[in-house]
């Protein structure tokens, strides 16, 4: 996901709106991960899209493996408000009272919802 030779997401507007950046000679451009902002239990939903909890060394719990990626020229086409991890569906709740993900009611993966305004004006 953040690898040059990979998607190279970044989490920071600025930098995205860089376009690109160079590395051992070869230029790879950016796109603009707004899902950083949603990580955690700072953010206004679930603290991700799936979580895992497993009896290793290491463990995220939450992770977000369901990512929404914009182009640099797209970036004032987004508004970050419009941008939800979703946790119901307005008629059945997607999570557990615990808060993670109700596998019997949806999947093991919460759902993405963000609006990208492609009108073009006239």
């Amino acid at each position: 996901m953040v690898s040059a030779a990979g998607l190279h997401a970044v989490m920071d507007r600025r930098i995205a709106r860089e376009g690109s950046r160079v590395v051992q000679g070869r230029e790879y451009p950016f796109f603009y991960n707004p899902m950083w902002g949603l990580l955690g239990d700072g953010s206004r939903g679930p603290a991700g899209t799936f979580f895992h909890r497993h009896a290793e060394q290491e463990a995220y719990f939450w992770n977000m493996f369901d990512q929404v990626l914009v182009r640099p020229a797209l970036l004032d086409r987004f508004d970050f408000k419009d941008l939800a991890i979703l946790d119901d569906t307005g008629a059945e709740r997607l999570v557990k009272d615990s808060g993670v993900p109700d596998r019997d009611v949806g999947s093991d993966h919460l759902p993405v919802l963000f609006r990208l305004n492609l009108r073009v004006a006239a």
